[in-house]
This record gives C-alpha cells, structure tokens and sequence, in this order.
C-alpha cells in the first residue's frame, strides 16, 4: 500500500509541474489590432472646441503656408512586441449627410502611415488649403479617411475610417482667417 500512495504521490507531483504556465499578468493579452481613434468620433468635428490657449485642438494653422492640418492617427493596441508596421491611407468619395465632399484639390493626404519598432502610435494630417475654405466658407465639408492593407497584425475594422467634418465658417473665424 506504501508503494502505491508514493507512486501516485510521485506521480501527482510530476503531473503538476509539467502543468506549470507563466501568470497570467506575464502573458500578453488583448487584440494586437490597428485602428484610428479619431474613428470614435462621428462625425470627427473640425474645430472640436478647443481654444488656442487649449492643447486639446485637433488641427494647427499654418498661416504662413496657407494650411490647416487636421490631426489624425494610427494605433496598434494589444501587449505583444511593439514591432514596426505601415498601413495605407485613401479618401471616400461620400461625404457627410449636409456637407460637401472635400475636392482633391483643396487638400493633401498621405498615401501611407509607418510606425517604427518601439511605438504604438503615428500621427499624420489631413492638410486643407485655407484660400479654399476662404472662398467656400458658407460650406461645411467632409472627407472620409480611411486605413487599409497593415503590413504587419490585423485592423480593428469598426474603426478604419474616420469622418472628418470641417464646420467652415466656425474655423475662420476662430483662427481670425
């Protein structure tokens, strides 16, 4: 009987230790998925109501340049390595329901963003020609940014484009343009 309850006992210990895994606060978790987080926002309003005194304005103006660059983004979130990865950047053709879909020659938009090893997020523009906004500004605009094609993990698809409305007269005039 002794043998028998060392042989078990020899063999519960083996099992147990074979059964040994990391905690599960040193395992990654989440999703690593890619997304915009301006995606959350719908419509992304331009100007969103920050001040000039405020840092939480989603564009900057380039007077000299003649330019207003609205901020947009890309994020990877999960807890895996944080490798580099690149995605593609286009432009919808459907605007807004009450805007008017922003013409290619008002503005300029990257055709891919990267991020480097090391970093979960890029940031990159939407850049709009103020001398049209000028001569259009009883006209509220909007141009659907969309992310496709990651090199590297997959895309959070709920959260690839993201509607930015550009509420005109209000951005003039804030800006004292």
């Amino acid at each position: 009987m002794r043998k028998i309850v060392i042989f078990f006992s020899v063999l519960l210990l083996a099992c147990g230790a074979a059964s040994c895994q990391k905690a599960d606060s040193e395992r990654p978790w989440g999703s690593a998925v890619i997304y915009m987080p301006q995606a959350s926002y719908t419509p992304y309003t331009v100007p969103n109501g920050g001040t000039a005194q405020q840092s939480n304005k989603n564009y900057s103006v380039d007077k000299d340049a003649g330019k207003v660059r609205i901020f947009l983004g890309i994020y990877r979130a999960g807890l895996e390595e944080l490798q580099a990865y690149m995605v593609y950047v286009s432009a919808g053709t459907v605007p807004l329901d009450g805007t008017t879909l922003l013409p290619d020659g008002a503005y300029t938009l990257p055709s891919s963003v990267s991020c480097p090893d090391g970093k979960r997020d890029a940031t990159f523009f939407l850049t709009v020609d103020i001398a049209y906004l000028k001569a259009n500004a009883d006209k509220d605009f909007s141009l659907p940014v969309t992310i496709s094609d990651p090199t590297r993990y997959a895309l959070n698809e709920k959260l690839t484009t993201t509607q930015v409305r550009i509420d005109t007269s209000e951005l003039l005039s804030k800006e004292g343009l």
